[in-house]
């Protein structure tokens, strides 16, 4: 499957470490509440958690001002509280060692705040990462789906797109595979529907499949 590829890159919420439910269906609801928004049903949560365009989701769906709401999220969604609540996958580690041992280069590229990605990363127990980048710490970088990011890393590893694999769990993560370029293997974590089957080149329940 990986043979073709020099460079493999992951997402990494929902992908390489999960957070538990519970955290997302308690924090959500509690800032929209204090603002004094509405939240119509917990799938409504699982959107803005999950799927691309979260502004949009907060303006219409909760009838919120985006920028009022993320600084209050952001001052609630602290890396102490949230770390409580999230774990690395069981089959990273080994997943990554292999890649490593293959030669591979092996990147993680994710959306998620700077101080929260840092604790995230942490949960993989040193598991080899030449390069990981939060889009969001970069000014002249965009949050996926946009390529910037992607093509970011590219530059910093030296590799080039049709040496690239993009591994996640969204369809947020395959539209940025797409727009960027390089190929997409979705990861089937079962916490929400997909629906890029056709823009993929595998479909995997576990990363011990990578090989």
């Amino acid at each position: 499957m990986l043979r073709k590829y020099k460079h493999i890159s992951f997402d990494l919420d929902g992908t390489l470490v999960h957070t538990i439910s519970d955290y997302r269906y308690w924090i959500v609801p509690f800032v929209v509440k204090k603002l004094g928004g509405a939240i119509s049903s917990l799938s409504t949560v699982d959107e803005f958690w999950f799927e691309a365009d979260r502004d949009e989701t907060v303006s219409q769906k909760f009838k919120l001002n985006p920028k009022t709401f993320w600084q209050l999220f952001k001052q609630i969604d602290t890396p102490r509280r949230r770390s409580k609540f999230t774990f690395a996958y069981h089959d990273v580690e080994d997943c990554f060692w292999r890649l490593n041992k293959m030669g591979k280069l092996i990147s993680v590229i994710t959306g998620a705040p700077l101080w929260i990605s840092k604790m995230e990363v942490r949960k993989l127990n040193n598991a080899p990462v030449d390069f990981y980048l939060t889009t969001n710490t970069h000014r002249r970088l965009k949050a996926k789906p946009h390529p910037s990011g992607m093509y970011y890393v590219l530059k910093r590893l030296g590799a080039a797109t049709n040496e690239t694999v993009y591994v996640g769990n969204s369809d947020e993560d395959a539209m940025f595979a797409q727009n960027s370029g390089v190929d997409f293997i979705y990861l089937e974590r079962q916490e929400h529907k997909f629906n890029f089957q056709k823009t993929t080149i595998a479909i995997i329940e576990t990363l011990n499949e990578l090989e």
